[in-house]
């Protein structure tokens, strides 16, 4: 490497630290255990500073000639300029000043901490409990952060608001020994004494009813005797200062695209009406004649294709997970060597959270990667969906992908732990079709459920446009949903509650799978005969998550 080379990755290595350093709790979670006993600064004084280190590596990144550089070096230069580059942007926008809603924020993200916090020695545990009485600064900060949104215009939509409060009230009702906080203090074992566990209860006991609950406490009466008289009444971020100009940045962000919000609208309706022609046809050759909705209305009534309890639900997904685990070899050269497990969604946020989701290992292998099934009310979440949700969020979905790319030597850690939410979410609803290919959803039904979670992904472009662009209310949203899919009522509120928080979030999946299946049908038509699909796979995954336009230019020279 020469010194450009040299240069570049000086400024790469520079930035992860600084990314760790202000995200502590981050650096825990994938297992850089050097600021334990800290949480972010949520102070505007510190999300200032961070701005203000984004735009002067931005300009010195800009500095280095490119032309110098290697070729991975240069695709390591643009894509740290990009990434600067939205950093900077959303502080333009103000985004801090909305720091939580149902989904995120440190109002839950908070009590998930005892998940990968580690508790083997007592520096752990003091770290632990420093963390514990931190906790009371950063709502403070948060509460600062809200207040400046209402003075500048910026503020959450009314009922994401109404969610927030009642995950908030769930934490001002513990007890210490309830609490979710707690309970590490439980497990602990080897290298603790009687003595030892009986301070540290103590000691964790006073922090949460003398600083978290507390906390919890004045976020809740904030909350609601003041944020929400100053929330916003229009769900879609068009109705905030540059609100549209705003939107069109999330577009271009999670879908890594130049598309607009009207073609991803079209694109949307398109595929809706595709998918729908798939659907009404299984439902003929299964004797129904009415609509999607009326299907869906149809098929409720029968216990056998729904679950009684959450242990059925949990074994229902290890069984199809262990016989996708023996199929991965024929699709896939490299597999990762982290291992994943099943965790049920806590108590406290599930009945906001959506059916699954997937939280990454983290790179010492000290735990495993965790698919988070939702078991609330287990008897309104159908058996056919799980074979596309397993998929999706397991393997071959997210934790082959996600674990693949942090398990790769030659990309440095912004691209390891970070990436494309276009390709990430793309490729776990391309892995959701992909099974097909390896022989799932020989039931009728289980067909029904992955083309009923296809479909749910298109309406997605359509109504994510719709809120954010074309202005729709959440009631018409809701409605379009009801009319175009076969999601259960209580799922399909929660999901559009999620649109309106996350604007853009959710077009990523679509507009992902699309390049991805596009990118597959142009290397069989150039390789033909020679097309191999775990080539193909261990390509499209080598080089981590990358943007969509990169990821095709990656993938043209692999075929040429």
């Amino acid at each position: 490497m020469n010194n450009a080379d040299d240069q570049l990755q000086d400024y790469l290595k520079d930035y992860w630290e600084f990314v760790l350093k202000h995200n502590p709790t981050f650096a825990t979670y994938i297992g850089d255990h050097r600021y334990n006993y800290a949480l972010e600064d949520l102070s505007e004084e510190s999300l200032s500073s961070q701005r203000d280190y984004f735009q002067d590596l931005l300009s010195e990144t800009e500095k280095v000639d490119a032309a110098l550089l290697t070729e991975e070096n240069n695709l390591n230069r643009k894509l740290l300029i990009n990434t600067l580059t939205n950093n900077i942007r959303m502080f333009q926008y103000k985004t801090h000043y909305i720091p939580l809603d149902h989904m995120q924020g440190p109002h839950i993200d908070f009590p998930q901490i005892i998940e990968f916090h580690p508790f083997k020695t007592h520096k752990d545990v003091e770290d632990y409990i420093l963390r514990l009485k931190t906790f009371t600064c950063q709502i403070d900060q948060v509460i600062e952060l809200l207040q400046k949104g209402t003075e500048n215009g910026i503020t959450a939509f009314k009922n994401i608001i109404g969610h927030v409060l009642m995950q908030v009230e769930t934490f001002t009702k513990f007890t210490p020994e309830n609490s979710p906080l707690f309970s590490p203090v439980q497990k602990l074992k080897d290298g603790f004494s009687n003595q030892d566990i009986e301070d540290i209860s103590n000691q964790v006991k006073d922090a949460i009813s003398s600083g978290v609950t507390p906390a919890y406490k004045k976020l809740h009466n904030y909350l609601s005797n003041e944020y929400m008289k100053r929330c916003r009444d229009k769900e879609g971020i068009w109705s905030l200062p540059e609100g549209g100009e705003m939107y069109r940045f999330y577009v271009k962000y999670h879908t890594t695209t130049d598309l607009s919000p009207e073609e991803i609208h079209e694109t949307g309706r398109r595929e809706v009406a595709r998918i729908s022609g798939e659907i009404i046809k299984l439902m003929k050759s299964l004797g129904f004649s009415g609509s999607v909705r009326e299907f869906s209305a149809h098929i409720k009534g029968r216990g056998e294709l729904y679950p009684q309890s959450a242990e059925e639900i949990i074994q229902g997904y290890r069984d199809i997970l262990a016989r996708m685990d023996k199929m991965l070899p024929e699709y896939f050269g490299k597999l990762p060597r982290a291992k994943y497990d099943l965790k049920e969604i806590e108590q406290y946020r599930e009945q906001a959270a959506p059916a699954a989701y997937y939280y990454s290992p983290p790179r010492d292998f000290s735990r495993p990667g965790y698919f988070y099934v939702n078991t609330f009310k287990p008897e309104q979440r159908p058996k056919f969906d799980m074979e596309a949700l397993a998929c999706h969020e397991a393997v071959p979905g997210h934790h082959l992908q996600i674990a693949i790319m942090q398990e790769l030597e030659d990309i440095p850690d912004f691209r390891r732990y970070g990436g494309s939410t276009a390709f990430i979410e793309g490729w776990a609803l391309y892995a959701e079709k992909l099974a097909k290919e390896m022989g799932f959803y020989q039931d009728a039904f289980s067909e029904y459920g992955r083309l009923n979670n296809e479909i749910w992904r298109a309406v997605r472009l359509v109504v994510d446009t719709g809120l954010h662009f074309y202005k729709w209310s959440r009631d018409e949203t809701i409605k379009y949903c009801k009319e175009n899919t076969g999601l259960e009522d209580h799922e399909i509120v929660v999901e559009v509650d999620r649109y309106i928080a996350m604007p853009g979030q959710a077009l990523a999946y679509k507009i992902g799978e699309l390049k991805i299946i596009e990118l597959r049908k142009k290397a069989k038509n150039v390789l033909g005969p020679k097309f191999d699909i775990k080539k193909f796979h261990d390509r499209l995954l080598e080089k981590g998550a990358l943007p969509l336009y990169v990821l095709e230019n990656v993938m043209n020279k692999w075929t040429r």
